[in-house]
């Protein structure tokens, strides 16, 4: 049984001591629980066990008996005092020789293990398959996994724990229903069941085919606008917007982001080829008619895995009536799906909404520029947020835009001394007229992180937006970028990924996770992701960027140099696709073009704020060869602290451990707030 602590390294560089004694406390209470349920340890592995059970049953049991434990003993624990644990489990054939083990078994029990969540346990088809009706816990299918050097798809399944289940309301018993050809034998020998436990990593819900969609997954996909006028598409595309968010907000109800809906507006697919795609249960439709002060909405409720349909309405009223009529259908959904999220489940009120149609209108032509991602877009939503303000000042959601619309365009235009103020302002004033917006606890927690360095109050913020809307994917990816400043790997990276599974086709989240994990230093997991990302939109220059950084990093300069010529040739002569050619052209020995370049960035960078961080990063991959350059490295990294370039965050990077030791290094950290 191999166990990790969950963040147990980070615990140990922050308080070695209080590591050791809830190392040593973990260590007790597991070899009591080993020993109750017949299992031998195998190997202790640094703050992790590699256990054999006799039987798949025992094993489970003896899972669900730790998980209890720890429960049960951290409910009573500060927040720095908690032992969590990931357990996964896998029956099959091992070998033993001398005091080694070795085999298949072993290898897939490790890799099924990081698929678990903190807490939680993780399992093979094989288990399931013995333990099904002899455990009083439901299980759960997940998907299948590829494993890493393991030849097939490994299937997985998700022991739900009592305290988990409302959680995974939808959550019922395993049903075996496999097809002959898809049975395999359980192999059961000398090795028995192997039980892996560990901190890395998180589970991704793979994409299933319809017949293993996850019922607690919807997706609202975009309504169709039937207004004569093209000019009400604002409108339409707003109803589908705000149907997502009230829907978020429904307890247990898993709700598939924006930006990966957008992308089936006017799509010919089927439904049950969109659901697989997305890996949804459910799917909600509709059509919106605008004619005057009247309008007429359809919406349906639809069982991806049959099409059939769970529910439907017309609805015809008066335009200011449109408020009612969302809410209506997000409760009508909610009622729909009760039985698989909990007979208590309710869409919950909107948060710091308004009752003025004309602030309503102007505020989704603002979310209508938005949505196009262009910083000409951004510029416009700004003045459509700040009128829709100026028509009820009281509309918090208005303001909660308006703060993130200015974080956006600092990030575009690295004019964060201008912006960030700006974003605060604004989101406090949402929260003042209502603390229930979790847009606006979201978007402060950016500005503190991101602009003011104060990483306990960012914390705060973003653990409260994430529980007032857990379905934000925004909030998730934002939050995994905070922690990847506090160098928290495992937690950062399972931030990442749960953007991921709520927005599965955005470019930005998937590119996001690939940067998170070079960040790490996880360079081959990188380059799976950035090419997971170029499927989806082949050829785009931000997969290409992080695929790049993966080969550089990696030491494959040739390659690395290779797709940053492409990234050029796509993006032209952009600063930061010259500052990934100027880098590999310097960490592969040829600095006289890394200097040329780096003269061209220079130039383009005048009078451009935010620009000083690219600068730096050439002089940082020159001063790899060359510890003269390192005065220049420091020199621009001030330069990009006093624009409060976002990039920062790039500086908790596993790239930068060999700076640790060094004096200025540790003194810039203590400028950030941070522990070297």
């Amino acid at each position: 049984m191999f166990t990790d602590m969950v963040g147990y390294s980070a615990l140990s560089q922050k308080n070695e001591a209080r590591a050791l004694e809830l190392l040593n406390e973990h260590r007790e209470l597991l070899r009591s629980r080993f020993a109750a349920h017949g299992g031998h340890e195998i190997e202790a592995v640094g703050d992790g066990f590699f256990v054999e059970f006799p039987s798949a049953l025992e094993g489970a049991r003896c899972a669900v008996d730790i998980q209890r434990a720890l429960h049960d003993r951290n409910a009573s624990q500060a927040p720095d005092r908690l032992i969590q644990v990931r357990i996964g489990l896998h029956l099959g054939d091992v070998v033993a020789q001398d005091t080694r083990v070795h085999g298949d078994g072993v290898n897939i029990a490790a890799r099924i293990e990081p698929l678990a969540e903190p807490g939680g346990i993780c399992l093979s088809e094989d288990v399931a398959r013995q333990i099904q009706n002899k455990i009083e816990l439901p299980l759960l299918r997940l998907g299948k996994a590829d494993l890493k050097n393991i030849k097939m798809a490994v299937e997985i399944y998700r022991l739900v724990l009592p305290w988990e289940r409302k959680h995974l309301p939808g959550s019922q018993r395993l049903a075996f229903g496999l097809r002959r050809q898809k049975m395999r034998r359980a192999l059961i020998g000398a090795g028995g069941l192997l039980v892996a436990g560990g901190l890395t990593g998180a589970w991704v819900w793979r994409r299933a085919q319809t017949s293993g969609l996850v019922n607690n997954r919807i997706a609202v996909l975009p309504f169709v606008s039937m207004s004569a006028s093209a000019e009400d598409e604002y409108f339409v595309d707003g109803v589908t917007e705000e149907l997502i968010s009230r829907l978020s907000r429904v307890k247990g109800l898993e709700v598939i982001a924006r930006t990966s809906i957008a992308s089936y507006k006017g799509t010919k697919k089927k439904i049950g080829e969109i659901a697989g795609e997305l890996n949804v249960g459910t799917v909600l439709e509709g059509s919106v008619r605008k004619a005057g002060g009247k309008v007429r909405i359809t919406a349906q409720l639809i069982n991806a895995s049959n099409e059939t349909h769970l529910w439907s309405e017309d609805y015809d009223r008066e335009l200011k009536d449109i408020f009612t009529v969302q809410s209506d259908i997000a409760q009508r959904v909610a009622d729909a799906l009760a039985l698989r999220l909990g007979s208590s489940a309710t869409a919950q009120r909107e948060a710091g909404g308004t009752s003025n149609i004309g602030a309503y209108n102007t505020y989704l032509l603002g979310r209508f520029h938005y949505n196009k991602g262009s910083p000409e877009g951004l510029h416009k939503a700004v003045e459509y947020f700040e009128e829709a303000i100026s028509q009820d000042p009281s509309y918090a959601v208005a303001y909660a835009a308006l703060a993130d619309v200015h974080e956006q365009l600092a990030a575009f235009d690295g004019d964060s001394a201008n912006r960030f103020p700006k974003a605060r302002d604004a989101a406090l004033k949402a929260l003042d007229l209502d603390p229930s917006v979790a847009e606006a606890h979201s978007a402060l927690g950016v500005e503190k992180a991101f602009y003011e360095f104060d990483w306990i109050g960012a914390r705060e913020s973003f653990t409260r937006a994430l529980a007032l809307n857990p379905n934000s994917a925004v909030t998730h990816n934002w939050y995994g970028w905070y922690l990847l400043y506090l160098r928290e790997w495992d937690q950062a990276i399972a931030e990442l990924r749960r953007a991921v599974e709520l927005d599965p086709v955005s470019i930005i989240m998937n590119n996001d996770l690939a940067l998170g994990l070079e960040q790490a230093g996880r360079w081959d997991e990188a380059i799976d992701q950035s090419r997971r990302t170029d499927k989806l939109d082949p050829g785009n220059a931000w997969a290409l960027t992080t695929l790049a950084w993966g080969h550089v990093g990696k030491g494959d300069y040739e390659k690395g140099l290779s797709l940053f010529q492409k990234l050029v040739d796509v993006a032209g002569r952009e600063i930061w696709a010259l500052q990934g050619l100027a880098s590999a052209y310097a960490f592969s020995g040829d600095a006289q073009r890394a200097l040329q370049l780096l003269d061209e960035m220079k130039e383009r960078s005048k009078g451009k704020p935010g620009r000083a961080y690219e600068v730096q990063v050439v002089y940082w991959a020159l001063a790899a060869r060359d510890d003269r350059y390192l005065t220049e490295v420091y020199r621009w990294l001030d330069k990009a602290y006093e624009e409060r370039s976002f990039l920062l965050v790039n500086t908790s990077a596993r790239w930068y451990d060999g700076y640790q030791s060094d004096v200025r290094w540790i003194a810039f950290r203590k400028k950030l707030g941070l522990p070297p």
